[in-house]
């Protein structure tokens, strides 16, 4: 597999959107974002996400040019129709409308419809609690939501519908929870198909609701389904992916999840809270720290090193993946193809 750097990669997909008709600043921004997620290993959202997107363009279902519409807004609110351009590009701007109206306002709640996907969620809140708030997202599929299967089901009916939240850690730094209501993200398997590697028992069923662990039996027709999260108490995963689709879906106007015949995008719900309006910021720093202090104090489980908080896990990945990622040969074949087909010329590694 190559292993490229962060910057390497980010530059290749910049090329490759500008290339497929993408204004400069945009192909950036979804770039910057792609490349982030490999940063932090979760490569299901990082740059294999190229090939998808750029399918997308070809079928003219990802609009590279499309400008960002603030269909209404007051002083602590917004809904943003992105027009079907870029996800990334019109939830960077719902993150900052946010940051603005709740600087001002103390909290500030923005909704997103008409976007494609807008990859992980994490960069976002993570960027909210750098600026000293609290940032929490959700984001069903745009009523498209199919490949996870309601408790006591066995088909899909619901999106992977990921939430995040982003907490200042009071160092300076922020603890990031960002997670899928399913069992595990879609990218994840297809990560593993790429592969060619089994799925973890316990993630999907095949068609007839028969545990799998063959990722064709999610994909290839007819198609199998996602759980939600917690195995046996898998009614709270499934619980909070109706909330998300009452958030995401619902109150942005995307609409709630009704079949693959829908237009797959994401549908969002941002709340922004600004702690010094409740809390002195120096008064929240300090109960937090102490907070982190208490949990990692905890008594290990055998063969445990230490007890992590939300968001530490892909802080270590981030030093580590310094001097690079390892890209799957089958991903780096088709961005390559992909930057054949646009007429993308690539940076030299």
């Amino acid at each position: 597999m190559p292993v490229l750097s962060i910057e390497h990669l980010r530059q290749v997909g910049a090329a490759i959107f500008a290339a497929a008709g993408a204004p400069p600043a945009a192909a950036n921004v979804v770039a910057k974002l792609l490349a982030d997620a490999n940063a932090v290993g979760h490569d299901s959202h990082g740059v294999i996400r190229i090939p998808q997107y750029i399918s997308t363009i070809e079928k003219g279902e990802i609009v590279p040019h499309a400008e960002v519409e603030v269909v209404r807004q007051t002083a602590a609110a917004a809904v943003l129709d992105g027009h079907w351009g870029f996800g990334q590009v019109v939830m960077n701007q719902a993150v900052e409308m946010g940051l603005e109206r709740a600087g001002n306002c103390g909290v500030a709640a923005i909704t997103v419809k008409n976007a494609n996907h807008i990859g992980r969620l994490g960069s976002y809140v993570e960027h909210i609690a750098e600026a000293n708030m609290i940032g929490l997202l959700c984001a069903n599929s745009h009523g498209a939501g199919a490949g996870v299967a309601p408790w006591g089901g066995i088909a899909g009916r619901l999106g992977t519908n990921p939430l995040a939240g982003g907490w200042p850690d009071g160092e300076g730094g922020a603890l990031v929870l960002d997670i899928t209501t399913s069992v595990v993200a879609e990218g994840k398997v297809r990560v593993k198909r790429n592969r060619g590697e089994p799925v973890p028992e316990g993630w999907i069923i095949d068609a007839a609701g028969q545990p799998s662990t063959d990722p064709a039996d999610f994909y290839d027709e007819p198609r199998g389904s996602l759980l939600p999260f917690g195995g046996l108490m898998g009614h709270k995963g499934y619980g909070l992916g109706v909330v998300v689709e009452l958030l995401g879906g619902a109150l942005s106007g995307a609409g709630c999840a009704r079949g693959r015949k829908a237009r797959i995008g994401n549908g969002c719900f941002l709340l922004v809270i600004n702690i010094g309006r409740f809390q002195p910021l120096a008064e929240y720093a300090a109960q937090v720290r102490a907070f982190a202090d208490y949990l990692r104090a905890s008594p290990k489980a055998e063969g445990v090193d230490a007890i992590l908080l939300p968001g530490e896990l892909e802080k270590q990945e981030r030093e580590q993946r310094q001097a690079g990622v390892a890209v799957e040969e089958e991903t780096w074949r088709q961005i390559l193809d992909c930057a054949h087909r646009v007429g993308a010329v690539l940076p030299s590694v």
